[in-house]
């Protein structure tokens, strides 16, 4: 069975597609990219939100307390 493709409606339909994908995008675009900063050294962790000045810090004394402080924990 041979099938027949009609070039304008792949065309369209492609055309469609790339529209689709533009809108989504520029629908979707924030202004929270690059708010978080993030610095690591060997012992300590600084998270700082740089819309409001609020940093989070987190040195842990061994491997044990390792994840035990809550606020750094949670979602920002």
């Amino acid at each position: 069975m041979k099938a027949q493709i009609d070039i304008k409606s792949v065309l369209c339909g492609v055309a469609f597609g790339v529209l689709a994908v533009c809108a989504i995008g520029a629908g979707t675009s924030s202004n929270d990219v690059g708010r978080y900063q993030v610095a690591a050294g060997q012992s300590s962790t600084v998270i700082v939100d740089t819309k409001t000045g609020q940093a989070w810090g987190y040195c842990p004394l061994n491997t044990a307390q390792y994840r035990n402080d809550g606020s750094f924990w949670e979602p920002k």
